[in-house]
């Protein structure tokens, strides 16, 4: 899995953003990296444990955090299974950054740049990160480490776009197969247009992966301020305007079927609030995790359920009504 990056070539928004990023203030010094995730690929760990990300909130999108194992239920094909591990709220995080290079993002190249220099501003010193790229080939540019020099190298070598394929679904699917048995909180934030023109695997493909998923998907639309400027000057078509919709569509269902979210920011000074947003969710899930009492390798797919229950009570006195945000299933290993 390569492609070709290009050379770094300078400018002073690349100068700047990078002097940001190696000097600001709130940067971490690069610390002694703890044992990264590791399994059967060069971003995943293999085991047998089925791992959950649950975000619990009120019906109102109010967080609830300090529960306890248990306050929680699991259902897997409706049989009761048993909570072995457990991280509460405030956990560090392992996060793929994935980020659509094709030329489809040359008319807006700063806003990949500015989501990549916020996104790291939104991390801990503690937190797993891996940088991956994409256009008709995905390529690990950075595998997991929690130095903040490293990640900001990556980073820089996104300069030059070679290729006009956008490859969305191999792309999500290669990472999701990746990361589908790391423990711990698990994010990728997909910073993508949601076109997809050359992959290999389909859409459906992608949707049937997200359901599987352990890692919840954060996807940043790009590109919403150039099309609401090129429509207004009848320089996209129809057709083009379909597509641009459906790429949108894709983003949300991505992010809907992982228990993450979507945000289509039209101008970078949302970025701060968005990535900071993220980080919030994610430090606010339970990473749960629990060994099938099914021991059959039969590769069919589990529901799985989860199911809380509290003593809180909302301004009424009445029980407080609860959702649960995570995944809808998996599918069983196979001989």
């Amino acid at each position: 899995m390569t492609y070709r990056m290009g050379a770094i070539k300078g400018s002073l928004a690349l100068a700047l953003i990078l002097y940001m990023l190696c000097h600001s203030p709130g940067a971490p010094a690069a610390p002694e990296e703890d044992d990264a995730p590791r399994g059967k690929t060069a971003i995943s760990v293999a085991v047998d444990l089925v791992t959950l990300q649950v975000l619990v909130t009120d019906t109102k999108g109010n967080v609830l955090t300090g529960l306890k194992p248990e306050n929680f239920t699991i259902y897997e094909d409706k049989v009761k299974q048993e909570i072995l591990n457990f991280s509460p709220v405030d956990a560090n995080v392992t996060v793929v950054l994935l980020v659509e290079y094709s030329k489809k993002v040359n008319y807006f190249l700063d806003e990949v740049w500015d989501a990549m220099y916020y996104f790291t501003r939104s991390l801990r010193p503690k937190d797993w990160v891996a940088v991956v790229g994409y256009d008709m080939h995905t390529t690990i540019v950075s595998d997991f480490t929690q130095d903040p020099q490293k990640v900001h190298d990556a980073i820089r070598q996104f300069t030059y776009t070679a290729w006009d394929e956008s490859n969305l679904s191999d792309a999500v699917i290669d990472v999701l197969d990746r990361t589908e048995e790391t423990e711990g909180k698990v994010a990728v934030v997909l910073i993508s247009t949601g076109l997809d023109t050359f992959s290999r695997r389909t859409y459906d493909d992608a949707l049937k992966k997200c359901r599987q998923a352990n890692a919840s998907i954060y996807a940043i639309g790009l590109g919403q301020w150039y099309r609401a400027y090129a429509d207004a000057r009848g320089w996209i078509s129809q057709s083009q305007n379909l597509e641009f919709l459906m790429g949108d569509n894709r983003l949300k269902s991505f992010a809907e079927l992982t228990g993450g979210q979507a945000y289509f920011p039209r101008f970078s000074t949302e970025l701060p609030a968005i990535f900071n947003n993220i980080s919030r969710l994610l430090r606010s899930q339970y990473s749960i995790g629990y060994v099938s009492s099914n021991p059959a390798r039969d590769g069919k797919f589990r529901k799985i359920e989860v199911k809380v229950e509290t003593d809180m009570k909302d301004s009424k006195g009445k029980p407080l009504k609860l959702k649960v945000h995570t995944r809808k299933g998996y599918t069983a290993r196979g001989l």
